[in-house]
């Protein structure tokens, strides 16, 4: 009977508070199951959810569009997205993956537009419209608008940012 689970036990459980599986220590138990736990990572108690084995690919056999101006891995992404979403179609896509999808395609289109090297980040650097830069945090990214004295807009993979520049 030593390897039925107790009280102060550490096992791994879905934390509905940090929405991951982590480590938790059972609270309470009754019957011989586990009913409450504590999580590790934020301290929460909750009930126990036991964790979910990650599901096989409902879409095993389904055909992934690449279109143009993208890559094999974002078309694949984009459809697991729209397939696993609850009560969607694979042709509907939330508002949210729609935007996060049209800013990845405009950054896709400059970057194929450009030929120039990309220029690391300074806020002390001159830059002008097609200039690629490459930020240490955002990445590669494609100048798209001076806006004078000192600021720029640059269309980074995960969205436009605004930064400082010597215009």
């Amino acid at each position: 009977m030593a390897g039925l689970p107790g009280p102060g036990d550490r096992i791994e459980a879905r934390c509905t508070r940090c929405n991951d599986v982590t480590g938790h220590v059972i609270v309470a138990l009754v019957g011989g199951e586990i009913v409450k736990v504590e999580c590790c990572a934020c301290g929460s108690v909750h009930k126990y959810y036991p964790p979910v084995a990650a599901k096989q690919s409902q879409a095993k056999n389904t055909v992934c569009r690449v279109r143009a101006g993208s890559d094999r891995k974002e078309a694949v992404s984009t459809a697991k997205a729209a397939s696993s979403a609850p009560g969607s179609t694979r042709n509907t896509l939330s508002k949210t993956q729609k935007a996060v999808l049209e800013i990845e395609q405009a950054w896709q289109r400059s970057m194929n537009q450009t030929l120039a090297e990309a220029r690391p980040y300074s806020m002390h650097e001159q830059f002008a419209v097609g200039d690629v830069v490459e930020h240490p945090k955002f990445g590669t990214g494609v100048v798209q608008e001076l806006l004078p004295p000192d600021k720029m807009q640059i269309l980074f993979r995960d969205g436009n940012k605004l930064l400082r520049c010597s215009c």
